[in-house]
């Protein structure tokens, strides 16, 4: 009877599998299907050459359906497994859920990058697991240096140029080598670029780079390396990252426009859903590679535990030992449907390889160490006959061929979407933008606070407005087409999520209610006294505390109910809250506008339940300190629209001591103008 052999993972050992089952097994007596989401096998070994330019993209991709005659291949996802019924559960070109049944199954689907595992990895570091992170990255580095050609700022000039390479393992200084190789082999083309201005910086937490090589060999790749021009900080950790660059652990600030993120690997969504055992996130299998409890169903590579009969240890996640695992799978597979006996995997791993930059290597080859030149020249022989099909091993190695004779391409192909919305994280005293530089962006701000400077001048100016949560900026720059008229610096840590121009302009022009809002906010945005500076005078000589007036109503604390709020407001004729902590801070308001939110708590309409303030106050609530002058007081209130706030002790005690009320604001300010006005005259005549 024909079989059905079902492969999840289109990678080396997959392929590998794919290929020994079809050489055994001919089209009538079983059918392979291959399920991989994209239609190629990507050689990631050679991703950095492709980052260099050395070796163009389309080459370390193999078309999975040209390396397998008669298999079945799939570019779709396989969204579970349920080993009782022997089926895969897929999700097909029509977006709708699919099955099919299968015979034996192998799961060789490997792990992901999971960069969130440092903070705004994610949105602001280059991963490079694919081809095309490796494109995309090549991209970047010469629009970078393109950039920097034409920067006057020499500060800015130097970020352009700096490289931030995290993680110092056989990926890590493989690509910090190729980035140092393309930018300094290239400045002979830029008129503006000295080699003094670059950088290239491997950040790493372990107190020597490559640490699966011999001591003898890490020291002669960190020695060249660094002679060559590369930065190598050990036993350093990275905090952040953002769009400046990279915060390490210790507080050192790396001011980069370029990170780049060779570590963090987390389980395939797949894998993490099924229920067969594993181990820190990998399949458990019997010693022949299949589960326990499951004969039909195998598993190896990066997403299993595969212990090697040849140490008794768990094999590693290197391609060599998914590749001889996936050998040995279909060996096994193959036994199985003929009732015969399986064997464990045993192999002894053959050496290691790393392309350092320059021409340079190290190898360890079944304990012959080898470093430089010659090692260059073996790293790039074994890899040139590793490559998966024979038409790319003859491309890999005419275009390996004229890079030695001709200078690699400069082409800058953007990579970038027109329209995009992300997300950004700013450290504390970030600058988002400053005033002068071209709006490309609208910002929400989704946590923290941002400050809004006006004529920022050497990092100093004057705060016009703080935004929090839920707000936004950078609205008017682009409606009206200009250059940014503030700095956007970031009071704490901050995450935004960004629009791009294009899909901004889209929104705002198709929806006018928002246009008229965003329009309307940045009128309150503009400078309150710029056509009135008389009355700034006035309000900066007077504090927010001397018009101070006294709550109409005790605070009260979190623990309050809704419905004692309404009967103190309503006894006292208060029109605000306060709302402290047990230290007596200020922690939100309620105004009588917020009371209006108790109709859409379904629990108010039971008498036995008591509603918390926590449920209807506004959180983060505007403030001011009695120390702080009645322009800045004005202003708030002017920003966000309201006719009174709370007052507090100070910046740093920030329990409730009073109400500014803008009424009374307005009575003083007047007083005040008329008196000065009254004496112009009297001094002009003396």
């Amino acid at each position: 009877m024909k079989k059905r052999i079902v492969i999840v993972g289109g990678g080396f050992g997959g392929v590998k599998c794919a290929r020994a089952l079809r050489k055994h097994l001919t089209p009538d007596q079983a059918d392979i299907v291959v399920f991989n989401r994209e239609n190629h096998m990507v050689f990631h070994p050679l991703l950095a050459e492709v980052v260099s330019g050395s070796v163009q993209a389309k080459d370390v991709a193999a078309p999975i359906r040209q390396l397998l005659s008669h298999v079945q291949c799939r570019s779709q996802d396989v969204t579970n497994i349920d080993p009782d019924t022997k089926k895969v559960f897929y999700e097909a070109f029509d977006m709708k859920p699919h099955s099919m049944e299968y015979d034996h199954l192998v799961l060789c689907c490997g792990n992901i990058v999971n960069l969130s595992l440092i903070e705004g990895m994610d949105d602001h570091a280059f991963p490079l697991k694919t081809v095309g992170d490796a494109f995309k990255l090549q991209s970047q580095i010469i629009e970078q240096m393109e950039e920097a050609e034409v920067c006057d700022c020499g500060e800015r000039r130097k970020a352009l140029l700096t490289f931030v390479v995290v993680g110092g393992g056989f990926s890590g200084v493989e690509v910090a080598g190729e980035i140092n190789d393309l930018v300094r082999d290239s400045i002979r083309f830029y008129t503006n670029i000295h080699e003094s201005d670059i950088k290239v910086i491997i950040v790493h937490s372990h107190k020597q780079l490559l640490p699966e090589i011999s001591e003898h060999l890490r020291v002669f790749a960190q020695e060249r390396m660094e002679k060559a021009g590369v930065t190598i900080m050990l036993n350093a950790s990275a905090k952040m990252a953002t769009p400046e660059g990279l915060h390490l652990k210790d507080g050192t600030f790396i001011r980069a426009n370029t990170v780049v993120c060779t570590i963090g690997t987390t389980t395939q969504p797949l894998i993490e859903k099924l229920s067969f055992k594993k181990e820190h996130g990998r399949l458990v299998t019997e010693t022949d590679m299949s589960l326990p409890g499951y004969p039909n169903v195998w598993a190896f590579g990066d997403c299993a535990a595969v212990i090697n009969a040849q140490d008794g240890k768990v094999s590693p996640p290197l391609a060599q030992f998914s590749e001889r695992q996936g050998a040995q799978a279909a060996k096994n597979i193959i036994a199985r449907m003929n009732n015969q006996p399986t064997l464990p995997f045993k192999y002894e791993m053959q050496g290691v390889l790393c392309a350092i930059g320059g021409r340079d290597a190290v190898a360890d080859i079944r304990g012959i160490r080898l470093s430089g030149l010659l090692a260059w020249f073996v790293w790039r022989g074994i890899y040139l006959l590793k490559l998966p099909s024979f038409t790319q091993q003859v491309k890999v190695g005419i275009e390996w061929g004229l890079d030695l004779m001709f200078p690699r391409p400069l082409a800058h192909l953007k990579a970038d979407q027109t329209t995009r919305i992300t997300r950004s994280r700013y450290a504390e005293g970030d600058f988002v933008f400053k005033r002068g530089e071209p709006a490309t962006e609208f910002y929400i701000v989704e946590e923290g606070e941002v400050e809004v400077i006006q004529h920022e001048s050497d990092n100093h100016g004057e705060t016009i407005a703080v935004m929090g949560k839920g707000e936004f900026f950078g609205e008017s720059s682009l409606l009206d087409r200009r250059t940014h008229n503030h700095s956007i610096r970031c009071k704490t840590a901050v995450t935004c999520t960004v629009f791009g121009r294009h899909i901004f302009t889209q929104v705002s022009a198709a929806l006018m209610p928002l246009r008229t809002a965003l329009a309307k906010a940045s009128r309150n945005r503009s400078s309150i006294w710029k056509e009135i500076p008389d009355v700034k005078d006035v309000l900066e000589l007077a504090t927010a505390g001397s018009l101070m007036e006294p709550l109409l109503m005790a605070p009260v604390n979190t623990s309050a109910s809704v419905e004692t709020v309404c009967q103190g407001m309503d006894a006292h004729g208060a029109d605000l809250c306060c709302v402290v902590d047990e230290q007596q801070h200020l922690v939100g308001v309620i105004t009588r506008s917020d009371l209006l939110r108790v109709i859409d708590k379904p629990a108010f309409a039971d008498p036995d339940v008591d509603v918390p303030v926590t449920e209807i106050m506004v959180l983060k609530p505007v403030f001011a300190a009695q120390e702080c002058t009645l322009a800045a007081a004005v202003a708030l209130m002017r920003d966000h629209d309201l006719k009174q706030i709370p007052i507090v002790d100070s910046k740093d005690n920030k329990t409730p001591r009073g109400r500014l009320n803008i009424e009374k604001v307005v009575v003083y300010m007047l007083k005040e103008s008329m008196q000065r006005k009254q004496k112009q005259p009297s001094a002009v005549a003396h």
